[in-house]
């Protein structure tokens, strides 16, 4: 299966807010619904973001398997002086065990540890996600710790491990 990854088009939301609404997808993930109208709103927010340039917050990319939209991972909480951002992903039911998520985030990883870019990224997740949790592991991400009752979702409040990889633990940029 061929896994790429291209920036989220505002024609992209309906499909996340879909996605978003999927038990399957918000069984670990502290998302709530979301309108197509406001996530359109977002990307086109996210329209300035650049690497390369040192600019915005975040951005969200929209990983393909086989040319067909699976999933997402988004670059959030980017501190440009610190050189520091958090990574998030998800991805469609039909895509999950199939290692698209784990070639996406890679795909995004490449990107931020590129030359004068990101120096460390955060991952988190819930403590019940083990799919999540051997992904990240795979990926180099250290677990550095328990964030207690850090996520209000559905069924409560949850506990969440965050994990750290720096940019000289990752071996996909040289």
């Amino acid at each position: 299966m061929q896994v790429t990854i291209r920036r989220a088009r505002e024609g992209d939301a309906l499909l996340m807010s879909t996605w978003r609404n999927l038990p399957e997808v918000r069984r670990y993930q502290p998302i709530w619904p979301v309108p197509a109208a406001q996530l359109r709103r977002n990307i086109r927010r996210q329209s300035g973001f650049s690497l390369e340039e040192q600019r915005g917050r975040g951005v969200t990319w929209i990983i393909e398997a086989d040319g067909t939209p699976a999933g997402w991972v988004s670059l959030r909480n980017v501190d440009w002086y610190a050189k520091s951002a958090s990574v998030g992903f998800s991805v469609a039911p039909w895509a999950q065990g199939k290692g698209v998520a784990r070639r996406g985030v890679a795909m995004v990883l490449d990107l931020a540890f590129m030359p004068g870019r990101m120096q460390r990224v955060e991952a988190d997740c819930d403590i019940d996600n083990e799919r999540s949790q051997r992904l990240l592991e795979h990926l180099g991400f250290q677990r550095e710790g328990t964030m207690r009752a850090f996520a209000r979702m559905p069924q409560g409040r949850r506990d969440f491990y965050l994990y750290g990889l720096l940019k000289e633990e990752w071996p996909g940029v040289g």
